[in-house]
């Protein structure tokens, strides 16, 4: 009888260590290159009501689990304030991301996200215009180019206005963006990847106004998608 519970023994052991190499351990990569390569659909957080009545602003940080095909699976709270969190966590959980790929299979990702809930009048997070000249029939292909790729084709660029509020709180940073650049050179999408959201809209409003030359491959002009770096910052004057 203890010759036979022994065996049993050693066949559990044998198929729980055969399930783990099944399911291996989700990859933990940092936030910023999961949002800036993988974030394929971003929504933004619904500020709560009582929380704005309150006046509670801050951020929140989730640590998620995204799953093969690029769902989030799990999401567990970090650090925030319990007004915040359940709207952030309602909103990640639509998020949508590229799947990672380690050697061509489809893995698990770990990682953390971070949602800044700020009591401004406009909180831009996305704004889309349409592109000059794209048809159905022929829509344009688009290639990822590094910031500095970019701004070497910049040719008119226009400074932000620096808003009030963020220069009466003393309010500095780098807002970041994703853009989308049409075959003409003209900016027709941008998203907020990061930055404090009082600066954000000074930034978008400035980006939008950007000329940039063609980006040419073969000699074919491409539709560019980039990140822009829009830097605020007092001046001691």
């Amino acid at each position: 009888m203890a010759k036979l519970v022994l065996v049993l023994a050693c066949c559990l052991t044998e198929f729980m260590a055969a399930a783990q190499e099944q399911t291996p351990a989700p990859v933990d990569l940092p936030p910023e290159t999961v949002q800036s390569q993988y974030l394929l659909k971003r929504v933004a957080p619904i500020y709560p009501p009582l929380a704005r009545q309150a006046r509670i602003q801050g951020t929140v940080t989730l640590r998620i689990i995204i799953s093969k095909t690029g769902d989030v699976r799990q999401l567990q709270l970090i650090s925030g304030h319990p007004m915040l969190a359940p709207a952030a966590i309602d909103a990640v959980r639509q998020w949508k991301y590229k799947p990672y790929e380690v050697n061509g299979e489809p893995v698990e990702v770990l990682t953390n996200v971070q949602l800044n809930f700020a009591l401004t009048n406009n909180p831009p997070t996305v704004i889309q215009m349409k592109p000059a000249e794209q048809t159905a029939a022929n829509p344009p292909r688009r290639i990822r180019v590094s910031a500095g790729v970019a701004s070497g084709l910049l040719q008119h660029k226009v400074p932000p206005e620096y808003p009030r509020e963020a220069r009466e709180q003393n309010i500095q940073g780098v807002v970041i963006l994703r853009a989308n650049i049409d075959t003409q050179g003209n900016v027709y999408k941008l998203e907020v990847v990061s930055g404090d959201p009082t600066l954000a809209a000074a930034a978008i409003d400035a980006v939008k106004q950007w000329k940039y030359r063609p980006f040419l491959l073969n000699g074919e002009p491409m539709e560019v998608e980039t990140q822009v770096q829009v830097k605020f910052t007092l001046s001691q004057d």
